[in-house]
């Protein structure tokens, strides 16, 4: 009977990962500025899906085991909070587990860490940039031709789809950016408390770069969503 529930678990956390993950894959409807983006920030996002499968299984398991009868629910309720504790604690765990010789060390793979973040991250900056212009201009053409009634309010919906899903996608980036964020912080602080504030300087210098990278990000973003709720499209 354990087993049974054990295996469905497995199978039911699954099947939920699938239907809630979205790839960062290929897709040929999207411009070459736009998959650039995407690959980009996959290191980013990846990151944090790997976490969140393994806390959706587990969690799962834990939901059907603790479930009588509704095993599909208990699973969902598992799976979402495994997922959300998997998903932030990532690099924290990760760092921990790995073996150094001293906290100092750790840093220094640390400070390497956030230096190839911050540099994936200015070049995810200017890729968004070139979408993010693109989707503003994609907005005024529509605004434009619905105010000369060359098309439909409807028409000019479903030709802002992409757009709308641009703006997911780098929500969702910017969120995972300020978890990895967290996560360094976490990471860091238990390394300086054995190695001390002076050694942690470095990685300090370097959180501090990601963190106005990401408001950098951020306010980008922003100002394409102000954009978007402005348009005549709705």
């Amino acid at each position: 009977m354990m087993n049974s529930k054990f295996f469905k678990g497995v199978a039911l956390a699954s099947a939920l990962l699938l239907g809630a993950c979205t790839t960062t894959g290929n897709d040929t409807a999207r411009t070459p500025a736009e998959q650039k983006m995407r690959d980009q920030a996959a290191t980013f996002n990846t990151t944090v899906a790997e976490g969140a499968v393994t806390g959706c299984v587990v969690g799962a398991i834990i939901g059907i085991l603790a479930s009588n009868r509704n095993h599909g629910s208990g699973a969902a309720i598992g799976c979402g909070a495994g997922a959300a504790l998997g998903g932030a604690t990532g690099y924290m765990v990760a760092s921990t587990q790995e073996k150094y010789a001293n906290e100092e060390t750790r840093l220094d793979a640390m400070t390497a860490d956030l230096k190839a973040d911050n540099q994936r991250l200015a070049g995810l900056i200017d890729s968004s940039r070139q979408v993010i212009a693109s989707d503003k201009a994609a907005i005024e053409n529509l605004d434009k031709q619905i105010a000369e009634k060359k098309i439909t309010t409807a028409q000019a919906r479903a030709e802002i789809s992409k757009v709308d899903e641009n703006i997911s996608y780098l929500k969702q980036t910017v969120a995972n950016l300020k978890k990895r964020e967290e996560e360094y912080k976490v990471a860091r602080d238990k390394a300086a408390a054995e190695a001390g504030a002076q050694a942690a300087a470095e990685v300090d210098a370097e959180i501090s770069t990601l963190q106005t990278q990401i408001a950098t990000l951020e306010q980008d973003l922003d100002g394409l969503v102000t954009r978007r709720k402005i348009s005549r499209v709705g």
